[in-house]
């Protein structure tokens, strides 16, 4: 009892916080990294190395199509950018084609 109980709590915290990471980018044309899109003065932080974690993989192909996109941003603000990054890279598989969908389209229209 107390075993589904937690899977279904579980299942749904992993839907909360990949709708709101879909979501959570206020300008979908720039989702992936671009060259020279940050400075030191606004670099990314915890939450945008989970996005571009989450498109990395996805990066990887479309800079094959698009030169002015990267999948690292630099500057950065260190560890915690790091830490997201890390992060979404191991939601990728599961969460980051959503994501690359959404990026994709928007790059596209704009």
């Amino acid at each position: 009892m107390k075993a589904t109980r937690f899977i279904q709590i579980s299942a749904l915290v992993v839907i909360f916080v990949s709708t709101f990471g879909m979501f959570a980018v206020p300008n979908t044309t720039e989702a992936f990294v671009q060259k020279y899109q940050y400075s030191e003065y606004d670099s990314p932080g915890f939450f945008s190395g989970v996005w571009h974690g989450l498109l990395a993989p996805y990066s990887l192909v479309a800079r094959w199509f698009m030169d002015d996109g990267a999948m690292y941003a630099v500057p950065n603000t260190g560890w915690f950018y790091d830490a997201g990054f890390l992060i979404g890279i191991v939601g990728s598989i599961p969460i980051g084609w959503a994501a690359a969908i959404i990026s994709t389209i928007g790059h596209i229209l704009s």
